[in-house]
């Protein structure tokens, strides 16, 4: 459930943060070495980060509709020399990684795409990348939009437009339930055909968003006397709908299975 937040804050940090020749994240002189994902007892003493300590509380909000509340961490190790510049370097990390995050309230988290396998942040990526595809479709979206707008407003009131990413968003949902049923779609690979169907077998969410992101915990340092591995960390919680229109009781097999 959460693998895919864990790769996609991994993305904003990395699209963020300053970078060395090599492309690595640097914190002063000091490259970030690994991103793990899951805690491990036994860390190299370079510089890491890691996400860890997950979970998710499920509310029910409706019936069909439930809010996740995700929390995470995320944790930088750092060796260093001397303790001096061990704490220092957790201290300026965790003030980066802050500073870095905090613009990010709402976040899309988008799946691996099905058509170039690459993972992407924004669901934009399918209209400015794959238009061929989605663009015909993100027409017909947008004309949807504008009709129910006139449907509630003078015409002397133009529609407001919508953001790219929320009409990719919807361009891609519609080819993803045409692929669903069977409905030829215009320019779509038999491959990437192949990856909707097998994310859909697999009941893969390929579009969210975080609609609330917040940043409810810093520790800029675990603050260790006398220790050189220094360990800041910061804790986060996020918060997710989730609608779900199958909700039975007939939605299983009547044979008999045994």
């Amino acid at each position: 459930m959460l693998e895919k937040v864990y790769d996609t804050f991994k993305g904003i940090l990395y699209t963020e943060l300053p970078k060395d020749v090599t492309g690595k994240v640097v914190v002063y002189d000091k490259p970030i070495q690994n991103w793990f994902t899951g805690d491990r007892e036994i860390k190299p003493g370079v510089m890491s980060t890691t996400f860890k300590n997950a979970s998710t509380e499920i509310k029910d909000i409706s019936l069909g509709l439930q809010e996740y509340v995700h929390t995470f961490e995320i944790e930088i190790s750092v060796g260093a020399s001397n303790v001096d510049n061990s704490e220092r370097l957790a201290q300026e990390a965790s003030r980066m990684f802050l500073a870095a995050l905090k613009k990010h309230r709402r976040v899309w988290v988008v799946d691996i795409c099905p058509i170039c396998e690459k993972f992407t942040l924004n669901p934009s990526h399918y209209l400015i990348t794959h238009g061929n595809i989605f663009n015909p479709v993100a027409f017909g979206v947008t004309t949807d939009y504008e009709t129910l707008w006139y449907q509630t407003h003078p015409v002397s009131i133009p529609p407001t437009a919508l953001p790219t990413s929320g009409v990719a968003a919807e361009s891609f949902y519609r080819v993803w339930d045409m692929v669903s049923i069977g409905t030829t779609v215009a320019n779509l690979p038999t491959a990437a055909q192949k990856n909707i169907q097998r994310m859909q077998s697999d009941f893969v969410d390929p579009i969210r968003i975080l609609y609330d992101v917040t940043y409810t915990t810093v520790k800029p340092s675990n603050d260790k006397v006398e220790q050189l591995y220094r360990v800041a960390s910061i804790s986060v919680n996020c918060k997710e709908l989730s609608r779900q229109v199958v909700y039975g009781p007939d939605n299983v097999p009547t044979d008999a299975v045994r």
